[in-house]
């Protein structure tokens, strides 16, 4: 993954995530910004956006820990840009 420690936003960089979030189409926002330069496998991309932004950690009362992570299983023919998709996420 890539490292994320250091990383300094600015007031207008969180109001643009702020807006961004309201968005009613953000999924298709993100998906379309995953690897811009092939066209199609939106649902794919869109997969890797929400692999990328991950989920929530959870502790619940029992003790039971649950990861946030997302874990994806990309199958496909040969040729199909699978592996240019993941080196771009």
């Amino acid at each position: 993954g890539r490292d994320s420690h250091g990383l300094v936003f600015t007031p207008n960089d969180v109001r643009a995530i702020r807006t961004l979030g309201k968005r009613s189409d953000i999924l298709e926002v993100l998906g379309r910004s995953v690897c811009p330069s092939i066209h199609g496998h939106e649902v794919i991309k869109k997969a890797l956006a929400l692999q990328l932004l991950s989920g929530v950690e959870k502790n619940l009362a029992n003790g039971t820990h649950l990861r946030g992570d997302i874990n994806i299983l990309m199958v496909g023919d040969p040729s199909t840009a699978k592996s240019q998709l993941l080196r771009s996420a």
